[in-house]
């Protein structure tokens, strides 16, 4: 990455060398030109106190000490190398028992006859990463079929879990056909159970039996479980990224790790995003993946992307957030909307979006009970706890590298 590169990249007259070295360092291979630009850039004054604060803002620690362990260790003061073991270590402690965890939930699915995909998690640190101590994840995701979610919610209480929010059968039913997840909680882990990559309302992405015919195995902790296709993985990550406006760079490191493998279709893939009106949010997130981490493309997607000028400035708007500070600061209820209008490139796209914003989360029907007969309350309710919490997202905690 040349100098003129990361300045434009990164939509700055001024690039910090703690910023650049972070962009470097969240990278599996590196190249000898960027190791010794790295070198260059830990040579200067540098802060080393932002530079771990900033990895941890974005949950790349385990990645940044990969790299500064591997290729730069001499030039790391021992103690800044011993902060960043320590979190690396504790993290690689944490991820396999999760790991184990989320094995135990799904061999009990199985027998109890229900299929499950392993989303995102330790499957994409294994399949993008090749190693689950370097992908920071606090939670589990898991996907069933729509129709096997009660059962799946059986399987979970028996093991202890419980719902994030106390819900009815009726007010399930309100979310299955709304949304596309329910929490649950015990003791200190936690499972999101799927049953669509996204709701359906906020981006057509790719429907649920597409990704159940289209499966591939992974090992994790020595069990062979299923996961999404690279085709889908990737295209979900985009539209996962884009639902939380791209506010951690891990999302973004994801997709560069991704894109590099040669089994993507991307011919199909472009189809696949101009049939479900989701090309800009696709192609954005492919964007930031080659200006912030030089993930190659094929000319075809550059052409489209260049061709798109309102992605490139999304894109500057998206990197300065992503800079701006140590501390994580959530987007605005208007910045949310105003993102989420240019993303899209067509106003049926925005009018869904519309009606995604006014269904009913989790959040509003553990607040609000209402009969079954007097449903149609949620959605009047909605607009004005949308203005009361100004958070869009059923979770409005910080990004975590889901």
């Amino acid at each position: 990455m040349s100098e003129s590169n990361s300045n434009r990249r990164l939509g700055k007259t001024v690039v910090k060398a703690e910023d650049e070295a972070l962009l470097l360092c969240a990278r599996i291979h590196l190249s000898s030109p960027d190791v010794a630009r790295l070198r260059s850039r830990l040579t200067q004054p540098f802060d080393w106190d932002y530079l771990y604060k900033l990895a941890r803002r974005h949950s790349l620690v385990p990645l940044v000490y990969f790299r500064l362990e591997h290729s730069v260790g001499s030039l790391v003061p021992p103690e800044v190398l011993k902060r960043f073991r320590k979190d690396y270590q504790e993290n690689a402690a944490r991820n396999l028992v999760l790991t184990d965890e989320l094995n135990s939930v799904i061999k009990e699915c199985a027998m109890a006859g229900i299929e499950t995909i392993a989303f995102k998690g330790p499957a994409l640190a294994k399949f993008a990463y090749g190693d689950l101590a370097l992908r920071r994840f606090l939670d589990l995701d898991l996907m069933v079929r729509r129709a096997d979610v009660l059962r799946a919610i059986d399987v979970l209480e028996v093991r202890g879990y419980v719902a994030a929010k106390t819900l009815s059968a009726s007010q399930q039913e309100v979310l299955l056909r709304t949304q596309h997840n329910l929490q649950f909680i015990r003791e200190r882990l936690i499972v999101e159970l799927h049953w669509q990559v996204s709701s359906e309302l906020f981006a057509s992405s790719v429907t649920a039996e597409e990704l159940w015919q289209r499966l591939i195995t992974i090992e994790l902790n020595g069990k062979q479980v299923r996961t999404l296709a690279t085709d889908d993985l990737l295209f979900s990550l985009c539209v996962h990224g884009s639902r939380h406006l791209w506010q951690g760079l891990a999302w973004i490191c994801d997709i560069a790790q991704i894109v590099s493998r040669p089994d993507i279709n991307w011919p199909s893939l472009m189809r696949r995003a101009k049939q479900t009106h989701t090309t800009r949010m696709f192609l954005l997130g492919l964007h930031l993946a080659r200006n912030l981490f030089d993930a190659p493309l094929p000319g075809s997607i550059i052409e489209a992307i260049d061709s798109d000028k309102r992605i490139s400035l999304l894109a500057l708007e998206i990197i300065e957030h992503l800079f701006d500070s140590t501390d994580y600061q959530p987007a605005g209820l208007a910045a949310i909307f105003r993102y989420n209008f240019f993303v899209r490139n067509d106003w049926r796209s925005r009018a869904r979006y519309f009606r995604y914003m006014l269904a009913p989360t989790e959040s509003d029907l553990a607040v609000l009970k209402v009969a079954g007969p007097l449903r149609f309350a949620y959605y009047l309710l909605r607009p004005f706890r949308l203005l009361t919490f100004a958070r869009p997202e059923p979770k409005a905690a910080r990004p975590t590298n889901r």
